[in-house]
């Protein structure tokens, strides 16, 4: 990192699927269109529009964007000598936070002005986020907690075919079940192939066939395997 806080807005067409790492900075992200997914040890949680997840230093986790998903994130370098949330997890994205994310996502992306808008802006935002609390006790607040269980077997590559929880779960994706389906399909096949694995391998291994992964591929991937 250049400046110790740094600002970026990300916009992603096609499924992204980050390896599990270590952060080498503390950063929070807010969403402003479709779902992230942020695994944390055993767990992955659901990340939708409107809503902030907090990830501090030395944190070791991955992040999966969904396609069509937009979000901010704020970065912190470890040289901030301010004291920072330790917890990862989701936070209330209050109102002052909002605008000023609204404000800085106006700012010129060519080039960053920490001595200008951009700087002050950034630096009232690192007030804000010295009292952030943040917590992994819901897979998503934006879904009920009665259809939790749902969506922690969706999130392992299970369906669900309760009519209930489909329709409340559907919106909040901003997609279909078989859509969301495919994309977890198609991750646990990049993961797959990241480890040395072929094709023909991952297709069994994921009980599905070669032609329906190569026909998946372009529209979730924007690539060919």
């Amino acid at each position: 990192m250049k400046q110790a806080i740094e600002f970026s807005k990300n916009e992603h067409p096609f499924l992204s699927v980050g390896s599990r790492r270590k952060s080498n900075n503390a950063y929070f992200i807010v969403v402003t269109n479709g779902c992230l997914l942020i695994r944390l040890g055993k767990h992955e949680h659901l990340v939708s529009k409107g809503h902030g997840f907090w990830v501090p230093f030395d944190c070791l986790h991955a992040l999966t964007v969904l396609p069509g998903s937009h979000f901010l994130k704020v970065a912190f370098s470890i040289r901030l000598r301010q004291p920072l949330c330790r917890d990862a997890g989701f936070f209330v994205v209050n109102p002052l936070l909002d605008a000023l994310l609204v404000e800085l996502a106006k700012q010129p992306t060519e080039n960053h002005d920490w001595e200008g808008v951009e700087g002050r802006l950034l630096k009232v935002i690192a007030d804000q986020v010295s009292n952030l609390s943040a917590s992994t006790q819901s897979l998503s607040p934006a879904i009920n907690k009665q259809y939790h269980s749902a969506l922690a077997l969706l999130l392992n590559g299970n369906k669900i075919t309760e009519q209930s929880a489909i329709q409340h779960i559907e919106p909040i994706l901003g997609m279909t079940l078989k859509e969301f389906e495919s994309c977890i399909t198609i991750r646990e096949a990049v993961k797959l192939i990241r480890s040395g694995r072929k094709l023909p391998q991952i297709a069994t291994q994921l009980n599905t066939s070669e032609v329906l992964l190569e026909a998946l591929a372009i529209p979730i991937l924007g690539k060919p395997f």
